[in-house]
């Protein structure tokens, strides 16, 4: 694998290549409440037929806290009964807002290192479900409990620690016990909201989350990196190029691709992507591949071609919520079953949490991803000023017919009309029409920028 590192004005850009296609992509959030942040909040007010409080963050948002995401655990901590309105509390961004909703926000603490996540106010122990190997996972699982029991916090193994050492791990313990004690005293000494801890644009948190195991060479426009990443490594190439890396390596291009309704597979066949706020649908097409005759072995090998392109689009443009994949009717089971195996082994590559409920009796493959941060679509689109996001405008004749019944409706003393329409309607209405429905002196521009509408002056 590729770490591509593209420093711009002074914060990292990040791609991740895989056999040389782009998987992953990260860029640096322009907001405070993102994902993992902690804040100093205050309770606004608690709706309990929402069973959750709305608390104020210090960027003039309110947070989402569910009840049952106020840890006892902290309650006890600091010495509460329960929380009221008005008290300030520590929370942590567990899911960033969408265009409707504020974020979402946790008691339940959790500060990331590159091997392990302190969780300050449980006890338990938890092993990365990526690390497959039940050896690793028993010996991970016993360290954490050794660690729990010097430093008294519960701790989550992280995929990187099956490659660690025990003096790293309990090395990074100490630092990020360290770390939340800082913490404890800002927010103990907090008068007012504010934000306490962010790190998703350094350089650290770049090298943390994606210089995983697997990648072999770094590209990127900023020598800084060589230092950092023999820190980790000395076995990883770095190589230093001049100007936009993500303009040198195509990477902004195949951005434009992936975002597209329509994703072409190498086969010829595509998939079709529509989104909601909590809801994904896919629907695989054979398009033009049809180099067998035999039904089931076709649509078994668009499927498997489809369900490794979904993973990869699902974690590069980090689509999530509730997924529903239409694949091509398949008959046996054995297919279906090849194609769940498919997906179970590509969905292991995602950092983000991915279950796979199977095929429902309509044959649809039921999925669900967990996301925390906004999606690629959210980041890098923005609303049609056109259609507002519906992905349609009224038909050029429901527009004509608008428009003559707006002439129909001419005021008294006028003897001419401008009507101005979009460029498209050039070759479907011609300016005789106009005059014969309006009965005076028609000028026509084709300079309408919206062809939902039109626009009309009347000149006395």
């Amino acid at each position: 694998m590729i770490l591509v590192i593209n420093k711009k004005d002074d914060r990292p850009q990040v791609a991740l290549l895989e056999d040389g296609r782009l998987v992953e992509i990260y860029f640096p959030e322009d907001e405070e409440s993102v994902a993992g942040s902690i804040f100093v909040g205050k309770i606004e007010k608690f709706v309990p037929a929402l069973e959750a409080a709305f608390v104020k963050l210090s960027n003039d948002e309110n947070g989402f806290l569910r009840l049952k995401d106020i840890k006892q655990e902290y309650l006890e901590f600091f010495g509460l009964k329960k929380l009221q309105e008005g008290q300030k509390v520590l929370v942590q961004i567990k899911k960033e807002g969408g265009q409707t909703k504020g974020p979402q926000v946790t008691t339940n603490i959790g500060l990331p290192g590159r091997y392990v996540v302190l969780m300050p106010f449980s006890h338990s122990i938890g092993v990365s479900r990526k690390i497959q190997d039940q050896d690793d996972r028993s010996r991970l699982k016993e360290l954490g409990s050794r660690l729990r029991e010097k430093l008294s916090c519960g701790f989550i193994m992280r995929t990187a620690a099956a490659e660690a050492t025990e003096e790293q791990i309990y090395h990074e313990g100490e630092l990020l016990l360290s770390k939340w004690n800082e913490l404890i005293k800002e927010f103990k000494k907090a008068k007012k909201v504010k934000l306490l801890y962010k790190e998703s644009d350094s350089d650290a948190f770049v090298l943390r989350e994606f210089l995983k195991q697997g990648v072999d060479e770094v590209i990127t426009n900023s020598a800084a990196y060589k230092e950092l990443i023999r820190e980790y490594s000395r076995d990883i190439r770095v190589k230093i190029i001049e100007g936009d890396v993500f303009e040198e390596l195509g990477i902004n291009k195949e951005l434009k691709k992936i975002l597209s309704r329509y994703i072409p597979l190498p086969s010829g066949g595509e998939i079709v992507i529509d989104k909601t706020e909590a809801m994904v649908v896919i629907d695989v097409n054979s398009g033009h591949f049809t180099t067998t005759s035999d039904h089931e072995e076709l649509s078994e090998q668009i499927n498997a071609e489809a369900a490794k392109e979904i993973a990869r689009i699902l974690r590069l443009r980090n689509l999530g919520g509730i997924i529903i994949i239409d694949f091509i009717d398949m008959r046996s089971e054995k297919s279906r079953n090849r194609i769940i195996e498919i997906m179970k082994k590509e969905v292991l590559k995602d950092r983000n949490r991915v279950e796979i409920y199977g095929f429902t009796q309509l044959g649809l493959l039921e999925m669900t991803r967990k996301r925390t941060t906004k999606s690629l679509d959210e980041r890098l689109t923005t609303t049609c000023p056109v259609c507002s996001g519906k992905g349609t405008i009224p038909s050029p004749e429901l527009v004509i017919e608008q428009l003559f019944n707006e002439l129909k409706k001419k005021p008294k003393d006028v003897s001419e009309v401008i009507v101005k329409l979009h460029p498209h309607f050039r070759e479907i209405i011609n300016k005789e029409e106009i005059k014969k429905v309006a009965k005076l002196n028609v000028h026509v521009h084709f300079t309408h920028v919206n062809p939902a509408d039109f626009e009309i002056t009347w000149k006395k």
